[in-house]
């Protein structure tokens, strides 16, 4: 009788391999396979397990060819698909990475890593097409990574930050994702939260989560604040979700009675740890940003707990406050809104005023003979044909004038040349279409504005840090009234520097003030002069003023939690 050659090595064989996998010993776990595949040439597993070696050693291509020798002599092999899908993922290839883990799930149905897999490669697919300004398919990842996984809480922030870039959002559809979020998301269960705070303290112990303590637009509106709070009857512990190591960071160390860092801590850690601080108010400081860790406060473990900073309405109705402002939060918008909408007096938010010795130059238009507007928001705020449509009836107006862009993602002629096509579609030429990449410094952004006459702010999603460094820099900014949070932000920093005039009540009053503001020379020379002076006196930079307003805020939301 002929007996039947085995396709595949024994178990103890297999568990020889992995086991070298697991250790790392790659070359071992290489020449312990190839020994094998002479005896088993027709080996699915073999094939499997080398490309998942090939993919730790980074060796992409490689492994997508071992694979693919798998799934043909197994064509039901589901976990070959899915290690396939994770391959192609890492090679940004998205829509075959998708693929292959939905055939892995066709193949076995409750395959809850190919699953979870499938759920990551669309949100990090929705990420790549939200930076690259397609928006609505970027939405339609998300919601389907959340269709897959509906506790995604990583997803459901991503698709929340990218509808602020949506034109004509409806406030009610962002609301109702929040909602999702809050009612989806909430995972942990018995837990036993014993507070432990002082009921009668002479300071407040404020407990503050952020990723962004360092060199970062959240650390720049923070820095000053939480200086001018910590003079004060204040003490400050930090729970850092991304501990950066830059020129400012260990700035915000020496705030902090405590630093925590919960990078890698289980939100059960974390709840611990802030009811073990004692804390009287949680406060996030970013909304739904990347790495926040806003499923943390569904779990209430301070008695307080208020969100500021962030995009809107965080969704989470554990969340006792959103710190806004009269322009930011206007009371006929309070109904998009879970939590109770407290306002500081003037502005949500204040600049750290930059510690660089920078002096404003003259005007470009008197050397140049021609206007130079410009813009250095982030690509996905600027690559919208609203704001490219709206930009280039200014250029088309106004002779020989020329439009500044700078953001870090121009480095890439990819998305240089996305931008340029875009302008050409509404026949501006691209000779008048400065670009320029990242900078190394944030002195060398600031000095850039020496360049630049007039600032165009973007919409939906406005401009914030990047106004008001504009603004340092002696450079008045164009803005657009806008209709909900984040489309606010131009009109409160303006309204704030007594500069309504530059506020544009529409579309076509934005291009008629860019064509009348662009022929005053004696009016925008004036401003050039005086503008940081008196910007510097104003809400938008007074830090002094700004702490003392949110002083009262805290101390109010304890004498109201008081009387309860």
């Amino acid at each position: 009788m002929i007996k039947n050659t085995p396709q595949e090595p024994d178990n103890k064989q297999i568990e020889l391999i992995l086991a070298l996998f697991k250790t790392r010993k790659f070359e071992e776990a290489k020449n312990a396979i190839n020994n094998l595949t002479i005896k088993f040439p027709n080996s699915s597993i073999l094939y499997n397990i080398f490309g998942a070696i090939l993919v730790k050693e980074n060796q992409l291509v490689l492994a997508i060819e071992q694979y693919e020798k798998s799934i043909r002599l197994k064509p039901n092999y589901a976990e070959a698909y899915n290690n396939l899908g994770i391959a192609l993922e890492k090679l940004n290839k998205y829509r075959d990475a998708i693929e292959k883990f939905e055939k892995a799930i066709s193949l076995k149905t409750n395959f809850f890593e190919a699953i979870k897999n499938l759920s990551v490669v669309c949100n990090n697919y929705g990420n790549l097409l939200s930076q690259s300004g397609n928006f609505d398919d970027a939405n339609n990842k998300y919601t389907k990574a959340i269709e897959i996984r509906p506790d995604y809480a990583i997803a459901y922030s991503n698709l929340l930050f990218n509808l602020n870039f949506k034109n004509n959002l409806d406030p009610k559809l962002y609301l109702s994702w929040a909602k999702k979020f809050r009612k989806n998301c909430k995972n942990l269960k018995n837990l036993n939260l014993n507070y432990k705070y002082d009921k009668n303290p002479k300071k407040l112990r404020i407990g503050c989560v952020s990723a962004d303590f360092g060199e970062h637009p959240g650390g720049h509106f923070t820095l000053s604040t939480l200086t001018g709070l910590k003079k004060k009857n204040f003490e400050l512990i930090a729970y850092s979700t991304h501990d950066r190591k830059d020129k400012i960071s260990s700035n915000f160390k020496t705030l902090f009675s405590k630093w925590n860092s919960i990078k890698d801590k289980s939100d059960e850690e974390v709840l611990n740890l802030i009811v073990d601080d004692k804390i009287h108010i949680l406060i996030d400081m970013q909304g739904h940003s990347a790495k926040n860790r806003l499923p943390i406060f569904f779990y209430k473990a301070a008695p307080i707990q208020a969100t500021w900073l962030g995009q809107g309405s965080s969704g989470i109705s554990e969340i006792d406050y959103f710190i806004g402002s009269p322009h930011l939060t206007p009371k006929d918008e309070e109904q998009y809104y879970v939590e109770k909408v407290l306002r500081l007096p003037e502005i949500s938010q204040c600049l750290t005023i930059p510690e660089l010795k920078l002096e404003i130059t003259g005007l470009p238009l008197k050397k140049n003979k021609f206007i130079t507007f410009g813009c250095f928001n982030q690509f996905a705020k600027i690559n919208n044909d609203e704001v490219i449509s709206l930009w280039s009836k200014i250029l088309l107006s106004i002779k020989n004038s020329k439009l500044f862009l700078k953001t870090q993602e121009l480095s890439n002629n990819k998305f240089s040349e996305e931008i340029l096509n875009r302008f050409k579609k509404f026949n501006v030429n691209t000779g008048r279409i400065v670009l320029e990449g990242k900078s190394k410094t944030r002195e060398e952004v600031l000095e850039t504005y020496r360049h630049i006459d007039i600032s165009l702010d973007p919409f939906p999603f406005q401009g914030n840090t990047s106004t008001c460094e504009s603004v340092w820099m002696g450079v008045p900014v164009l803005t657009l009234k806008g209709d909900r949070y984040l489309s606010h932000f131009g009109e409160s920093i303006n309204s704030n520097l007594n500069m309504k005039d530059w506020i544009a009540d529409s579309k076509d009053d934005y291009l008629k003030k860019a064509i009348h503001f662009s022929s005053d020379i004696d009016r925008l020379e004036k401003i050039r002069i005086t503008l940081r002076k008196s910007a510097s006196l104003s809400a938008v930079f007074d830090s002094d003023r700004f702490s003392k307003h949110f002083a009262v805020i805290l101390w109010d939301m304890w004498k109201n939690f008081k009387k309860k």
